[in-house]
């Protein structure tokens, strides 16, 4: 599989990452001897990295991917997020976005003694906190690398805004971002930001949480702790009209051998500032397709016959929630 320098650092990164979220009991969640078999399973099929976080399943998740490092190390680059922070109480259990350098130190740990791992090649910032001074989080980071704990640092679901003051106080080496065919808004500006920056780009979602599968139809539902049976991009009254965008891509995509799922990865891999797309696995199965969805680049006029189908169907394209944790209560 081909693999993309990581901005200015010394990581090569296959062009497909395996993302961990449903390991943690997202989108009806998996068994953990499957996850741990999806694991195996891109690798085996040419998937160096994987990407998971600390509040995936409150550890479980990188629990996981601890499993499997411990026996494959040397094939493996790991990337765990930080920044935010639970409590289990009588109401059940609460969410919020938590930086403080403080925090960050003490989740670092964790997530370390979760995975196994004496250092973490990519360590992120899982979202930006409004009135947390940056020198603060970055502080704790530098810190932490000169421990030799942190490979390199980087940071997820930003805004430009956020991105140039972190910059401003310290290394930067990854943004993660949601993107994909119908979440667009960061090639305005922090995709090329990104680029003039040297800051590599390793973007979540491009299959739009399954929409761009093609296995969806307008009566399609989900279950109660599926995130997606509340958020916008398939809850709300344009869900239909997206099914149609589907449709209309699948016939784009009639040559290919993975459909409008490849055609989906390889429009995001388009753009030169992203080194790779993060795409979920529940189990071996899905792993090895997964990998398999990397296919030739694609031709100009697949990107016309795309934007074309977009500019008709406004509506499909606009920024939506999925379950964002909020500032701390």
């Amino acid at each position: 599989m081909e693999r993309r320098q990581l901005g200015t650092t010394d990581l090569e990164l296959s062009v497909v990452g395996l993302g961990t979220w449903v390991f943690g009991g997202r989108w009806g969640g998996a068994e953990d001897a499957d996850s741990v078999a999806a694991c195996h399973a891109a690798i085996d099929a040419g998937i160096n990295w994987i990407d998971t976080a600390d509040i995936y399943g409150q550890g479980r998740a990188e629990q996981i991917v601890g499993r499997v490092v411990k026996d494959r190390s040397e094939e493996v680059i790991v990337a765990t997020k930080g920044g935010v922070a639970w409590e289990l109480g009588e109401a059940g259990l609460t969410i919020w976005r938590e930086v403080s350098g403080e925090y960050l130190r003490r989740a670092l740990d964790r997530s370390l003694i979760a995975l196994g791992l004496d250092c973490v090649d990519l360590y992120q910032v899982h979202w930006p906190v409004a009135g947390v001074d940056p020198a603060d989080t970055w502080a704790a980071l530098i810190d932490l690398q000169q421990a030799g704990k942190i490979r390199h640092i980087g940071v997820s679901n930003y805004a430009l805004a956020d991105l140039e003051a972190a910059a401003a106080v310290g290394p930067l080496a990854s943004y993660q971002p949601g993107y994909h065919l119908m979440r667009r808004e960061v090639e305005a500006a922090e995709l090329p930001w990104c680029g003039a920056h040297g800051v590599g780009v390793v973007a979540y979602g491009p299959l739009a949480h399954g929409l761009l599968t093609g296995k969806m139809d307008a009566s399609t539902r989900f279950a109660e702790n599926d995130w997606r049976a509340t958020s916008e991009l398939f809850a709300d009254e344009s869900f239909p009209e997206r099914i149609q965008v589907v449709r209309e891509l699948e016939r784009i995509a009639a040559d290919r051998p993975g459909g409008v799922a490849e055609l989906a990865v390889m429009w995001v891999l388009r753009r030169p500032e992203v080194t790779s797309a993060i795409i979920g696995a529940r189990n071996a199965a899905q792993a090895r397709a997964n990998a398999a969805l990397v296919g030739a680049p694609l031709t100009a006029e697949e990107d016309r016959a795309i934007e074309a189908v977009l500019r008709a169907h406004p509506s499909a394209s606009r920024p939506y929630g999925h379950g964002e944790p909020p500032n701390r209560p």
